[in-house]
């Protein structure tokens, strides 16, 4: 039953104004970085004869190494240390992680030795996500100029610091956010999971960059005008008589 006042000598309708409840909001993780440390020293040369999908850059003592299953990216040095790039989770970054070593050690014919990960640190997680409404960084920045960054003339972007979890986010318009600097999932949700109440004071409609351009309607050639035509009919008689 809608509420009135019945002191009024007209009826005044009170509609509650209700908050909309929170949109599901979805993060995908595009990147991730780990680092660690083999306790060997591993021959390149050696390693790389018996790989596949290497490349032995001897100037720089590095083998580089394209992994399909997880497909990753993985850097290996003489001194053991390992950095793995281009994993989708964090599971796939240890699975990389275990597969490298284990190809090492079979290698360096250190099958009856104990060769531990050691150091095993992720340095960084990337991921992104879109907010269901669009963001009003401007005002954003005005509210919150310790937290946030923004420079139009150099950036799109805003950008936020989070001390905890320690996480960088770069916001937009669209309300597309791309959080980087994180050190684990969990990190990368709480960050989302901190930002969504601030940015929902900001927001509003969504912005479509992709606008419809309407469709070229090709050029049409304009009929001849009759004095064309007459000429064209006195030139064709001309020659037909001269011969």
């Amino acid at each position: 039953m809608v509420p009135y006042d019945s002191n009024s000598s007209s009826l005044n309708l009170v509609v509650p104004i209700r908050e909309p409840s929170p949109e599901p909001v979805s993060f995908q993780i595009r990147n991730v970085v780990c680092n660690y440390t083999l306790p060997l020293h591993i021959d390149l040369r050696k390693l790389a004869l018996n790989s596949n999908n290497v490349t032995f850059d001897r100037g720089r003592g590095v083998l580089l190494k394209q992994k399909r299953k997880p497909n990753c990216y993985v850097k290996i040095y003489s001194s053991g240390k390992v950095y793995i790039v281009g994993c989708k989770s964090e599971a796939d970054c240890m699975v990389a992680a275990r597969t490298i070593a284990r190809r090492v050690q079979k290698t360096m014919n250190k099958l009856n030795d104990v060769v531990r990960i050691r150091n095993y640190k992720v340095c960084n997680v990337l991921a992104t996500c879109r907010m269901p409404f669009g963001i009003k960084i401007e005002e954003l920045a005005q509210q919150y100029p310790a937290q946030s960054q923004y420079e139009p003339e150099l950036s799109v972007g805003l950008v936020w610091r989070s001390q905890d979890p320690k996480a960088t986010l770069r916001i937009h318009t669209t309300g597309s956010i791309t959080v980087t600097g994180a050190s684990s999932e969990h990190d990368v949700m709480r960050s989302i999971e901190m930002m969504y109440p601030i940015v929902r004071k900001f927001r509003c409609a969504m912005r479509h960059r992709t606008e419809t351009k309407p469709k070229r309607v090709p050029r049409k050639r304009a009929p001849p005008s009759l004095m064309w035509v007459e000429l064209l009919i006195r030139c064709f008689r001309f020659s037909c008589t001269a011969f």
